[in-house]
């Protein structure tokens, strides 16, 4: 039995800096030497593929070196769930995580890496109101412990980033840069990410963003009209958002683009339908039934001309034979508009006297959805999403910039297929999570939600924080898909990000006796067999909505999750003894053949757990010997 020690996987979250060398490895195996890179042999392997000048096209801000620092230093935090602010915890996908959203990221990254399919943010706009993190507590949890009362205050707490505080886009660049490289880790490889920003740091967002992602990743910058007339107290003034989307990877087929490859249709609208009409013609109505009509000419204008596309064509009503108007040219080849003729998809007139024809396309024919235009058309403004949340908490919305659920809804339809993973780590008040449910309750799949907000304080008597408000709006909108009557995933798991169940030996204390006797039992006070499953679940590369069974073998309780990967036996001190060893480590056994996992096995155990050396040894040694090792560990 191995006892899980400080460094060791278990107590962290992924170690992106090892990931990274052991690709290169993979790679490039004679770079190393003596477990070191060799950045000369390195530089041969690429050859003029390095660049060795210091002036280099990018952007840099002071602290960016940090920033990247920072999102490859590891967690040693944890979730713990929270089933008391949950709906349908033991049946639902969902997940809603209250905390710092850098230090979810990463110790989401053994459960989720190349999982995700959608992310959308709406992330602080840097107008000099909204909070975003100081430098000081970007490494650790502190400031989330702090916000939350679970440690006291020091002095450290989110504030806003006026443009008197100096620095002021170094200081938003150092909160996102990790931010958005931890979320490319969590995104598969065909999955894109959409950010909601404004004029203000647009900009630079998309350098950070071509950097991350790499510019060829780059979709589009989707327009979203969010008000309906300019402010009246400005000369000039801005009524649109934009939303950055970048893919992961480059399209796998060359011949298509990352939108293509990436997007699917957005829903048809009643205006692109109405288009479609059924028109008079001499030999009557259409038999293929409404179509629209489109110009078979061009502008042959500008050195545009085509001389094999000037011929003649036979009206087939009158027998004239038309040419294209002067100035124009026909849009198709001789050949192909006599194969729309012959196949009656030319249109000539109420009469069959028209000059010019025109070609007809069928609605039966039109694809299923629309192309999504870069101006996004007919979306809800600010004022709306502001509306709903007045409606559904009663009271003026503390948000700015609300995002109206309909626009959101539009994104994951376009951008996720049902069984996907959406996420949102600037959750705010909860729009996309409610717009996943809402479009699971509508037949559209049953796509899944993964939510992160920071408590920041509202004010409020009813919601204290913002993720009490998420959370509210989550229930609101669990009520009414279940009132839709669809067989939709209406519920959520709700989690906290909290310092690690298991304390560690800080090798930095003096007072090695009074350490040595807080670690008699080493689980933090007050934590449960269910918070420390979870950071097992979590350490793993579990998802975190893995259904948990549990049996009592010997009179101690002993949980199976993961389809059986992961067991873990967690009882008070001194609760397994030679007289119960046996029999846990056989029900541990069985309960293995029926599940049938096809991985290595791992079982946890507390070890204070044990009574005494004997049983302890007992109990490894069936685990440890049997015809399917199992992989045993003690906290």
């Amino acid at each position: 039995m191995h006892k899980v020690q400080t460094g060791d996987p278990e107590t962290h979250s992924k170690d992106l800096v090892a990931d990274n060398i052991e690709q290169l490895r993979k790679l490039f195996p004679s770079i190393f030497t003596e477990g070191k890179v060799d950045f000369g042999a390195l530089r041969e392997l690429l050859g003029d593929a390095i660049e060795e000048g210091d002036e280099k096209f990018g952007l840099t801000w002071f602290g960016k070196r940090n920033a990247r620092r920072i999102a490859l230093k590891p967690s040693t935090a944890t979730l713990l769930p929270r089933l008391e602010d949950s709906v349908g915890w033991d049946t639902t996908q969902n997940i809603m995580i209250e905390g710092d959203n850098l230090e979810v990221l990463k110790l989401l990254q053994k459960s989720y890496a190349n999982k995700v399919k959608l992310i959308y943010i709406d992330p602080p706009y840097n107008t000099g109101k909204d909070f975003i993190y100081p430098d000081s507590f970007q490494e650790s949890i502190q400031n989330y412990l702090e916000l939350t009362g679970q440690t006291g205050r020091d002095g450290g707490r989110l504030s806003s980033n006026s443009e008197t505080s100096g620095r002021y886009h170094s200081a938003w660049l150092d909160m996102m840069y990790p931010r958005l490289f931890l979320a490319r880790q969590l995104m598969s490889e065909d999955g894109a990410i959409f950010i909601s920003i404004d004029s203000t740091e647009v900009a630079n967002l998309r350098l950070i963003c071509d950097e991350i992602f790499g510019s060829d990743c780059f979709i589009i910058d989707l327009i979203w009209r969010k008000r309906d007339g300019a402010p009246n107290d400005r000369t000039v003034g801005s009524v649109h958002d934009h939303i950055l989307v970048y893919g992961k990877a480059l399209a796998s087929n060359s011949t298509r683009t990352l939108a293509e490859e990436r997007f699917n249709l957005m829903p048809r609208t009643a205006k692109a339908d109405g288009e479609y009409k059924v028109f008079r013609e001499p030999n009557g109505p259409d038999p293929r039934g409404a179509f629209r009509k489109i110009d078979t000419t061009a502008n042959a204008k500008g050195g545009r001309d085509v001389a094999s596309l000037h011929y003649g064509i036979t009206n087939p009503y009158t027998g004239d034979v038309v040419y294209p108007r002067e100035g124009t040219c026909w849009r198709h080849s001789q050949e192909e508009m006599e194969r729309l003729q012959a196949d009656g998809r030319l249109y000539w007139g109420v009469n069959g006297t028209g000059t010019t024809p025109m070609r007809k396309l069928y609605r039966s024919e039109a694809k299923d959805g629309m192309t999504t235009p870069s101006i996004l058309p007919d979306m809800p403004f600010n004022q709306h999403a502001a509306r709903e949340l007045e409606v559904l908490f009663g009271r003026k919305s503390i948000f700015d910039t609300p995002k109206p659920v309909d626009l959101l809804r539009l994104l994951v339809r376009i951008g996720s297929n049902p069984g996907d993973i959406v996420m949102d780590f600037f959750a705010g008040s909860g729009s996309t999570g409610s717009a996943v449910l809402r479009s699971n309750s509508e037949g559209m799949g049953d796509r899944r939600f993964i939510l992160v907000q920071l408590p920041e304080p509202t004010g409020l008597r009813d919601f204290p924080t913002i993720a009490d408000i998420t959370r509210a709006r989550l229930r609101s909108s669990v009520e009414a898909a279940a009132g839709a009557q669809s067989e939709a995933d209406t519920g959520f798991r709700s989690f906290s990000l909290g310092e690690g169940n298991v304390v560690r030996w800080d090798t930095s204390r003096q007072d090695f006796e009074q350490q040595a006797f807080e670690h008699i039992d080493n689980i933090r006070e007050a934590r449960t067999e269910q918070d420390v499953l979870f950071e097992l679940l979590l350490s793993q590369g579990l998802d975190l909505a893995s259904v948990v069974d549990s049996r009592m073998f010997g009179g101690v309780h002993v949980f199976a999750t993961g389809g059986g990967l992961l067991f873990a036996c967690l009882p008070p001190t001194g609760s397994i003894n030679k007289d119960n060893s046996e029999e846990i480590a056989q029900g541990v056994i069985d309960w293995r053949d029926e599940l049938l996992p096809e991985a290595d096995v791992t079982v946890f155990f507390k070890d204070v757990a044990f009574a005494d050396d004997v049983a302890k040894a007992n109990l490894v040694a069936i685990l440890e010997q049997h015809d399917a090792p199992f992989i045993v560990k003690s906290l």
